[in-house]
């Protein structure tokens, strides 16, 4: 036991003598690597998980917020100085603008994606690169991806942005605008006529976010070949 302790000693202390050296391009280019790893990733967002067999029968992915919930799966943006004072626009003071992406969800299913490194010759040049490659067989599956529907929002209380773009709101608040909710009303769709009080758009968004605008997207991608990323500067390539 004691002969093992000491061998164990004298193996690290003459790990710790070795420094580690910096190699230049010169050394790296001599150094030849094993094989790469084939990578699968799956994204899922605001959506309930689906198996691959499901992916690949085109189950349709279910939108996981609602109720109390639903002003939570939303991406909101705040312009710079972009206030409303009472109805006319503001640059400086009022109730802040938000630009509210509501319903966000997706599933993104990368089924490979083959990760190598690889030497990128043009001209008398090599270049050490990352590769990764796509096989068409094995496409990316988009499912029920985007938003359902897009809004300009405003805040319940005034701010004051000064000339050194410093926001002040009042303390204790939480009436903003991209936590505001409602929903296209309830209407009672007769043959031939709309009910009194309704519109055709908010008969056509019955029970949805109130937007202007929303996307989504389903499909396959399928990409076939290899993305070569590589480090470089204007002093040896043009394109850099």
């Amino acid at each position: 036991m004691k002969k093992n302790i000491l061998l164990i000693l004298m193996s690290l202390i003459a790990l710790s003598t070795n420094a580690m050296e910096a190699l230049n391009d010169q050394d790296l280019q001599q150094i030849e690597g094993q094989a790469g790893a084939d990578l699968s990733l799956k994204l899922i967002l605001n959506q309930n998980i689906l198996t691959n067999a499901e992916l690949q029968s085109d189950v349709t992915p279910v939108f996981s917020c609602a109720g109390d919930a639903i002003n939570k799966c939303r991406l909101a943006v705040s312009p710079n100085k972009r206030f409303m004072n009472g109805t006319t626009p503001s640059d400086t003071s009022g109730n802040r603008l938000w630009l509210v992406f509501k319903g966000i969800q997706g599933t993104l299913n990368i089924q490979k994606m083959a990760l190598d490194g690889t030497d990128l010759v043009y001209g008398n040049t090599i270049k050490p690169a990352i590769q990764l490659g796509f096989v068409s067989s094995m496409p990316l599956q988009i499912r029920n991806f985007g938003f359902d529907s897009l809004s300009i929002e405003k805040d319940g209380f005034v701010s004051t942005q000064t000339s050194a773009n410093v926001l002040s709101e009042p303390t204790g608040q939480t009436a903003y605008g991209y936590l505001n909710t409602g929903v296209y009303a309830t209407v009672a769709q007769k043959t031939g006529t709309v009910a009194s009080g309704a519109t055709t758009g908010n008969v056509y968004d019955v029970g949805r976010e109130k937007g202007f605008m929303g996307m989504r997207m389903n499909g396959n991608l399928a990409l076939q070949g290899q993305i070569m990323m590589f480090s470089c500067d204007k002093s040896s390539n043009s394109r850099c």
